[in-house]
């Protein structure tokens, strides 16, 4: 009789031993996962186009406008991550609003079959970039920066990178003129492969 109850007890020990450990790894999936908020301010912000030609693919690119609205949800899902302190949060935060006032800023993502092409970045590109209003007028970049390290936290904050087949820029202007309306815009980008055109509206 004393073995049957030990035995019930070490069965029902290892049941509980087994729940534990599976309620764990749920815990750390929930916990390690980009929460539906941010992925709805990234979409929001994020748009993307392909170039076609004879039905194969001459460019794609898929670019990011960090406006304050998506600079705000990354913030927040970051320090929810990283477990930031109130005042490391403050610092990021009054960095982030410094940096809003000195330029405008996309983040974009290219892949290009012909990876000679992928040259955003390069002096004499192939490319001419430039934003433009819906009354015509237009400004060019400060600069086009190649990311050149892919981090994992890029690949979770951006699921759009692929590193293995494009590349992933940063696209700085000057603040925008008091002329330009922002509120409705198109990036611009154009070459002998064809033209990207990607438009917000606030």
């Amino acid at each position: 009789m004393k073995k049957r109850v030990w035995g019930v007890l070490l069965i029902l020990l290892m049941i509980c031993l087994a729940c534990s450990e599976v309620k764990e790894y749920i815990d750390i999936v929930k916990d390690e996962s980009i929460s539906q908020e941010y992925f709805n301010a990234l979409n929001k912000w994020t748009r993307d186009k392909t170039v076609y030609s004879q039905f194969e693919t001459r460019a794609h690119i898929v670019a990011t406008y960090k406006s304050s609205e998506f600079d705000e949800a990354y913030l927040s899902e970051y320090s929810k991550v990283y477990l930031l302190t109130d005042s490391e949060k403050k610092t990021k935060q009054e960095l982030r609003v410094d940096l809003e006032s000195d330029f405008e800023e996309f983040l974009f993502y290219a892949y290009i079959p012909e990876k000679d092409s992928n040259d955003f970045s390069k002096a004499g590109s192939i490319w001419k970039i430039f934003l433009v209003d819906k009354k015509g007028r237009r400004v060019y970049p400060i600069e086009v920066r190649k990311i050149e390290k892919i981090t994992p936290v890029i690949v979770k904050f951006f699921p759009y990178v692929n590193q293995h087949h494009g590349m992933f820029y940063s696209l700085k202007f000057s603040p925008f003129p008091s002329s330009f309306e922002a509120q409705q815009m198109k990036l611009v980008f154009t070459s002998v492969l064809g033209r990207i055109e990607l438009e917000w509206e606030k």
